[in-house]
Formats: C-alpha cells, sequence, structure tokens
C-alpha cells in the first residue's frame, strides 16, 4: 500500500529499480500496554514525579480555580485524601468549596472540620462549607457551589480524588490560552499503589462524544460555561459529561497537560479501558448527554452501549443514499481480486455503488475471464491503465473517471466481511469537518491491522497496536471507539470528491509511499479532522502483489514536507508512550527503559 507496514522501523535503504514482489511481515509481539505492566509504571511514575517537582521554575500562574469538593455518604477518608492534597498545593490559586449533602455522619464533620483547620492561614477567606438537604441532586450541588464562586476557572472533584502538588499550578497555566484545561489520571489500589494510567490523547471531539475520556482533573474556565447553560442534572445520564459536550462546542480551546496529576481512588470509572470518570448518582447511566448532543449539532445517529465500559457507539446516519465510488487498483492476482469484488458487491446495499476496477497491467488468462464477469455487474466499471505502478497517478486517474460523491480507496487485498460498514464510512466522509474516515481492518486471523496511524511511531508512521489479538482490548479502547487520529490506511479510506479536489488528489511524485498519511496531513492542514471508524471492519490480507516500501528518495520527500509534525510528536497519541513499536507501552529514556 501506500506506507510503510508491518513490524520494522523505517530505514531509507536504497532498492533495486525492478519492481520486487512483497514479502509480508507478521508485526513484532506487542509489549505490555502503559496498563498492563504496573510494576513499571510504579517506577516510572515515582521518576517522572521527582522530576517534575524538583524543577525550579514554576509554571506561568494562570486564573485562580475554584475547587469544588460534593460530599454524599462517601465516608471520611476519601474526603481527608482529597482535602490533604488541596493543602499540599505548590501554588496557593485554589479557593475551595466543600458541599456536605444531607449528612449526620460525625467522623465525617469531624474529618472535613480537621481538615479545613490543618488548612490554617493558608484557608483564610478561600474555604465555604455548605449543607444540602438529603436528596439533593449531585449536579444541583455542583451547580450551587459554581453560582457561589467568585473565581473565573472551576474544577470539581469527587471525594477520594487525589491532586498531584503541582497539579493546580499545570492547569492554570494551561488556562492561560485555554478555555479547558485536562491532565492525565491513575488509579489507587486498596494498599496503595498507583496502577491504571489513563494517559490521554491531545482533544478528540470524536472519542470525547463516545467516552467520558477528560475524566480527572479537568479545569473549566467560568465564562464558557455559563454562555453554555452551566450545569444541569441530567436524571439517569452523565452530568459532567453533558457539561463538557455543551462547553466544547463553543469553544475549541482545550489544553491538554501530559503528565499524572490526579490520582482516582475508590470505585467508578472503568470507560475505555482506563479508568476516566463517570457519572456519580446514576445507576444504570443512558446515553442522554451524546443524543442531547447530537440533536442540538443536527446530526443523525444511533446510539448504543460500547464496547468497554463507559463508553458508546455512534452510528452515523445520512438523510439521503449516499454514492460511493470505490476505487480498486489490481494485478492479476485473481484470488485476492474475486474475494475484494464479490465482497464489496455484496455487502454495500445500503450505498449507491460504483465499483471502478483499475487493471494495472494484469496478463494472466484467468484475470481476464473474472474481469469479464466482473464488468458484467451493472454497478462495475472497468478501466486499463498500463502505465508503471504508481499508486497516487493511477487512483487519480480513476478519480476523474469516476461520478460518485464519496471516494473509497480500497486495496484488492480486503475482503468486506458484513453490510453496513460502508454506510458507516460514507456518513462520516460526507461531514463537512471531516476530510477522511479510515477502517478497522483485521488480518484474516483475526489480529489487529489498522486502527489509526501514528505519526513517528516505528519511522516516519505505523499502525498502533498492529497485531493485538482478537482477545484483548486495547490500550484506552484505541482499536474498538471511534476517535480522531492523524492519518488512517488508503487500504480503505473514504473522503468526499470535493475535500479531493479541494487538496488536488494525492501526491504523485511520492508514487507507492506515503500517499496516504500525506493526504491526511493535508487535510489536518485545512482545519479538517481525520476519523477513525471502528464499526467498518473489513480482513485486509497485507500480502499486494505491489512492491516494497521504504524507498530513500521518498522517505526524504515525505519527511522534508512533514518532519516537523513527526518530530513534534503526534497529538493523539500521548507523549509518554513509546514509539520505538506498536504497544502503547511506556516510555521513559530517562529511566534506561525502551524509548
Amino acid at each position: 500500500m501506500a506506507t510503510v507496514r508491518g513490524g520494522e522501523p523505517l530505514v531509507a535503504r536504497p532498492r533495486p529499480s525492478a519492481r520486487t514482489l512483497f514479502a509480508p511481515q507478521s508485526p513484532r509481539p506487542l509489549r505490555p500496554d502503559a496498563a498492563h505492566d504496573p510494576a513499571l509504571y510504579r517506577r516510572w511514575s515515582e521518576y517522572h514525579r521527582a522530576v517534575r517537582l524538583g524543577l525550579s521554575a514554576a509554571p506561568q500562574p494562570g486564573p485562580e480555580i475554584e475547587l469544588i469538593v460534593v460530599v454524599d455518604g462517601e465516608g471520611a477518608q476519601p474526603v481527608r485524601t482529597t482535602l490533604r492534597s488541596v493543602a499540599l498545593q505548590t501554588v496557593p490559586l485554589w479557593h475551595l468549596s466543600v458541599t456536605v449533602v444531607g449528612t449526620a455522619d460525625a467522623d465525617l464533620d469531624a474529618a472535613v472540620g480537621e481538615e479545613l483547620h490543618a488548612l490554617g492561614s493558608a484557608a483564610a477567606g478561600r474555604v465555604a462549607v455548605h449543607v444540602k438537604p438529603v436528596g439533593t441532586d449531585i449536579a444541583d450541588a455542583y451547580a450551587a457551589a459554581l453560582e457561589e464562586s467568585s473565581c473565573p476557572a472551576i474544577v470539581c472533584l469527587n471525594p477520594g480524588d487525589e491532586l498531584e502538588p503541582d497539579a493546580l499550578a499545570q492547569l492554570s497555566a494551561a488556562l492561560i490560552d485555554a478555555d479547558v484545561a485536562y491532565a492525565d489520571e491513575d488509579r489507587i489500589t486498596p494498599d496503595g499503589l498507583a496502577c491504571t494510567p489513563v494517559l490521554k490523547p491531545a482533544w478528540s471531539p470524536e472519542l470525547f462524544l463516545s467516552w467520558s475520556y477528560l475524566g480527572r482533573p479537568v479545569a473549566m474556565r467560568v465564562a464558557p460555561i455559563v454562555a453554555a447553560g452551566g450545569i444541569q442534572p441530567l436524571p439517569r445520564g452523565d452530568w459532567e459529561h453533558d457539561l463538557l459536550l455543551r462547553v466544547t462546542e463553543r469553544t475549541q480551546r482545550v489544553a491538554h497537560v501530559a503528565a499524572v496529576l490526579c490520582h482516582r481512588h475508590g470505585g467508578g470509572g472503568g470507560g475505555g479501558g482506563g479508568g476516566a470518570a463517570t457519572a456519580r448518582g446514576a445507576l444504570d447511566p443512558q446515553p442522554t448527554a451524546i443524543v442531547a448532543a447530537l440533536r442540538r449539532r443536527g446530526e443523525a445517529a444511533d446510539v448504543d452501549r460500547g464496547p468497554l465500559p463507559a463508553t458508546w457507539t455512534i452510528r452515523r446516519r445520512v438523510q439521503r443514499r449516499p454514492s460511493v465510488s470505490a476505487i480498486v487498483p489490481f494485478k492479476d492476482s485473481t484470488t485476492l481480486l474475486r474475494s475484494c469484488a464479490d465482497s464489496l458487491l455484496a455487502t454495500t446495499s445500503d450505498v449507491d455503488l460504483e465499483l471502478v476496477l483499475v487493471d494495472n497491467g494484469s496478463s494472466e488468462p484467468e484475470t481476464a475471464t473474472l474481469v469479464d464477469r466482473l464488468a458484467a455487474h451493472p454497478n462495475v466499471v472497468v478501466h486499463r491503465d498500463d502505465r508503471p505502478f504508481n499508486w497516487a497517478a493511477i487512483n487519480n486517474a480513476a478519480v476523474a473517471e469516476s461520478n460518485s460523491e464519496v471516494l473509497l480507496f480500497v486495496n484488492d487485498d480486503v475482503r468486506a466481511l458484513d453490510a453496513g460498514w460502508l454506510g458507516l464510512l460514507a456518513a462520516q466522509a460526507l461531514r463537512p469537518e471531516i476530510g477522511a474516515a479510515g477502517a478497522r481492518l483485521v488480518y484474516p486471523d483475526g489480529r489487529l491491522q489498522h486502527a489509526g496511524i501514528v505519526l513517528g511511531i516505528a519511522g516516519a508512521s505505523g499502525h498502533v497496536l498492529a497485531g493485538l489479538g482478537p482477545e484483548r482490548a486495547g490500550y484506552l479502547g484505541m482499536d474498538v471507539l471511534t476517535r480522531d487520529v492523524s492519518a488512517v490506511t488508503g487500504a480503505c479510506m473514504a473522503t468526499r470528491r470535493e475535500v479531493f479536489e479541494r487538496l488536488g488528489g494525492f501526491d504523485e511524485a511520492l508514487g507507492l509511499d506515503f500517499n496516504d498519511v500525506d493526504y491526511c496531513l493535508r487535510a489536518r492542514s485545512r482545519g479538517l479532522r481525520i476519523v477513525f471508524e471502528p464499526g467498518a471492519q473489513l480482513v485486509h490480507h497485507e500480502s499486494p502483489t505491489r512492491g516494497t516500501s521504504g524507498s530513500e528518495e521518498t522517505a526524504s520527500a515525505f519527511l522534508s514536507r512533514w518532519g516537523r509534525a513527526v518530530d513534534g510528536g503526534d497529538p493523539f497519541f500521548n507523549q509518554n508512550l513509546s514509539r520505538i513499536d506498536f504497544s502503547a507501552a511506556l516510555d521513559d529514556p530517562g529511566l534506561g527503559l525502551p524509548s
């Protein structure tokens, strides 16, 4: 295909002028991801904490922050944990509001009093304690505290949320140029050990719709909260998710601090395989927040429970039947072509499909027989293009001969499995803010082959979690949750014709390699987003008849254009995750670990 794939990092090396048959490579076995190597994580966490807290220069201070804690039957110890972490903050940028909902618990009252007393002079004029009657809705309690606050920003905490000493310094600094700032988190076991780090991506509107991954800690400026309608109760729904969905519809100034600044004690969480926040006080939460957000945005979709706890699956729909031109270049390899074409025709009744088969120099008699059979189908068009193989040029020429509003680029070694996949991809591609949408691809044995492309992983770019077994859940649900990515593979990529024409198609100077990544990055540079759609799942044999990838010339051309983006780190892949392979494992050269 068009980018370097397989188990080895990109190595620029001379290659013969003659085409070399592709030699499939099995991905290296994946190392334990960041959430499944607890001993390593604890060493990593201690090291990074010491480095952060040992820095002589504090971040530039931003706005003061009201810390809002609502206590509703959690007991004394979680409250002590949270309030003690407030007392240890390295900067005096906080005010504190504690609301106790209808309790006559002497231990709890004593705990609150003792911890506030321990704050001493630091708390003078900056602490407010409220009592609400039994049965007060959690969201109403937070809303009342917000109304009493005079700070320009807030952080909502649950009892048991333990802030790192520099948490407010980091979040306040991030709010200088943002309206919402969030950081990474982990969990603390009952015996006091840190585990299950949630090392989050940068702001991903698509991921946030299906999983409230911002979790803890989140700092928000008050002005956009008020403009969005404030904190509102949401029976059987996640009021925090609802609030942040409304706020981020009004501002895209969302900052991510790539540091673990909050430790979660007690129950809750678990979403996305990592443990970010879920609704407090809601039994069997429903997707009320997501349904309301889609309605506000005028987007038609079905919402179902997601593949992981506290996640949701959004299946977008279009108001009219989309037209799709699926472009499949091929040369002989009749077994692959037959499987690809027949499966596309059999599983796409939800769209008006034009299957464009581009014959790039086939010579075998059985290929001619198969092509004659396929050409007799009313939805199939066959073109002959005998130029020397250039993936970009062949696809560009085929687009010029096609007619549909959505373009689907497909390898001839891809096989569709279930009906409805193309409708999902087309619905994503037709959204005005989306530049391209890619499918979830698996090897014939069920292992993951593609769930989005990460810049700088195993070379210039690579497939995150490639080789993940079908029985495993990928880190933070990256393999099964719809999310923003930097790029998707051209082995199965959908884009609007209008976007394709605006970008000038694929760059023919790149030839075979990196065209899909280059296309996606150019779309992102125009303000469009790239989406991974796991609801569209297909088998990818990744054994095309076309030749090798990784030429020195192509790699140099790609890096001369996008080297800064590669070196700067993929925004949708946390900077604390290793880029030497596809594992989403921890990265820490400071500890002498693999980097």
